[in-house]
């Protein structure tokens, strides 16, 4: 199947990047194109196998990879040998696009290959839906789009996750989300070192090299989170929700809080509840308006009463 479109540039074109095309190709064509194409592209398999050649080389291109080539360099692609190659692609230029691809290391062909595509995948289906719906802020949009795909794309290249690090990642995940459901309990670094078999020390390292924090300081801002919660949706105390967020001391509790958010409980309450109250009273003299309004544009439409003298009366 074949959906691609291409966009109608305006104002756009004085953005630093921009989209002019995207869409997919099943199967995809044999391109050879010895001047290379008028706009940069990234282009990846979405699914089946395909070849690409450039500066001479063969490269194979399967799924969960794919290949960046600049404006106006020589190449060619085809898909391999009794496989349906199926492609996702953009096309895109900008006012500083040379800058941005230099800084992204895109100043020359790439060829790669990433394990999860996924987050690059959603982008792409962003950029399809928007320019397909034809707005014209679509080209704003997609240029946002389009920058965070090449960023998404240069990190999944420079940082490649090892099984490794994927292990420690969800060990690492184990631990918070542990955290974010007993946040309002007692809890120790034993205690999750235990929960994932890990000693202590090692616990604290990944916590400090993945998140740049210790343990400790997400449970405090877990707690600290739900807090706010309880002070703006409910009007329970200030001991209770310490409490119910995990701190017996109240006294403690205020500092903590204040020291996360520069203000004490009871003042963060009262500001947002007074920035709320006045919400409200913006949004209930909007209404009035409203219906002032609508009452005047009825009473306007309203067949005007047919008034009856006492002599028609009579006849």
């Amino acid at each position: 199947m074949q959906e691609f479109y291409f966009a109608l540039l305006g104002d756009e074109v004085k953005l630093p990047v921009y989209l002019t095309g995207v869409g997919s190709t099943d199967p995809e064509w044999h391109c050879i194109r010895p001047s290379g194409h008028v706009y940069h592209q990234v282009t990846y398999t979405a699914s089946g196998e395909g070849t690409l050649t450039v500066d001479g080389e063969v490269y194979r291109i399967a799924k969960g990879s794919g290949f960046f080539l600049p404006a106006f360099y020589p190449h060619e692609y085809h898909a391999k040998d009794g496989s349906n190659w199926e492609t996702h692609w953009v096309t895109f230029s900008g006012s500083c696009i040379s800058e941005i691809m230099e800084k992204l290391d895109f100043s020359k062909p790439v060829v790669f290959r990433v394990g999860e595509i996924s987050t690059l995948e959603k982008l792409w289906e962003k950029m399809l839906k928007t320019i397909h719906s034809q707005s014209i802020y679509s080209g704003y949009a997609n240029s946002a789009y389009l920058y965070s795909f090449l960023v998404e794309l240069n990190k999944l290249i420079s940082c490649p996750a090892s099984s490794r690090e994927n292990h420690r990642t969800e060990q690492l995940k184990t631990i918070i989300d542990y955290i974010d459901k007993n946040y309002s309990d007692e809890i120790s670094l034993t205690q999750l070192a235990k929960i994932v078999g890990l000693s202590p020390q090692y616990i604290c390292r990944i916590f400090k090299e993945c998140m740049n924090m210790r343990p400790f300081e997400h449970l405090t801002k877990k707690r600290i989170f739900e807090a706010k919660k309880l002070l703006l949706d409910t009007d329970c105390s200030i001991n209770e929700i310490s409490k119910r967020v995990g701190y017996n001391d109240c006294s403690y509790f205020c500092a903590v809080f204040k020291k996360q958010e520069n203000v004490s409980p009871a003042e963060y309450r009262m500001i947002y509840a007074e920035r709320s109250a006045r919400r409200m009273e913006k949004e209930a003299k909007r209404l009035a308006s409203e219906m002032r309004k609508l009452n005047r544009e009825r009473k306007e439409h309203e067949p005007e009463e047919e008034v009856i003298s006492p002599e028609e009366e009579q006849a």
